[in-house]
């Protein structure tokens, strides 16, 4: 079988889809959607090829649901950070005192991409993202602006591939 023919299989190339709730501050969903699309537009360290918007899915603060909607998202961020610190311990790294010996491959791979988490940067693995403050978890003070102005913030569900 000709390289491309085998590239060219369904069965081998089934693409992966990535889901994410991003949160953005706009006066509707528009704007909201546009923010994010432009986001993924000029980022570097994803490149997705194809991104849909779930609009049924997307919904502002004002709604009902709201907070506890976006309470269970960072606690999926904050699950995966325990799964990662979990998984470089049952890699033998326990102490901060042994990241200066850690070798490259499998146990830096995972502190790299927890690192992501602590300090903002989107990966793939990200479920929910606060473009706002470009960060995995939101602060008090956006908190609040939200209760104050409920209609300027959006939680904007997509769906992603990379092909």
């Amino acid at each position: 079988m000709p390289f491309n023919d085998f590239l060219s299989r369904d069965k081998v190339l089934r693409k992966p889809e990535y889901f994410h709730a991003i949160l953005v501050k706009c006066p509707n969903l528009t704007d909201a959607k546009k923010k994010v699309l432009d986001f993924f537009d000029q980022y570097q360290l994803v490149r997705y090829s194809h991104i849909e918007v779930l609009e049924n899915e997307s919904f502002d603060a004002g709604r009902s649901g709201f907070h506890d909607t976006l309470s269970r998202a960072i606690k999926k961020n904050r699950e995966i950070v325990r799964t990662l610190v979990q998984e470089l311990g049952n890699e033998g790294i326990t102490a901060v005192e042994q990241l200066g010996d850690m070798p490259q491959g499998y146990q830096s791979k995972i502190l790299h991409v927890l690192t992501h988490f602590l300090d903002g940067f989107f990966g793939i693995d990200t479920y929910f993202y606060n473009l706002e403050e470009d960060s995995h978890w939101v602060s008090k003070e956006l908190l609040h602006a939200m209760k104050e102005n409920p209609a300027y913030f959006w939680l904007v569900c997509i769906r992603a591939k990379i092909l």
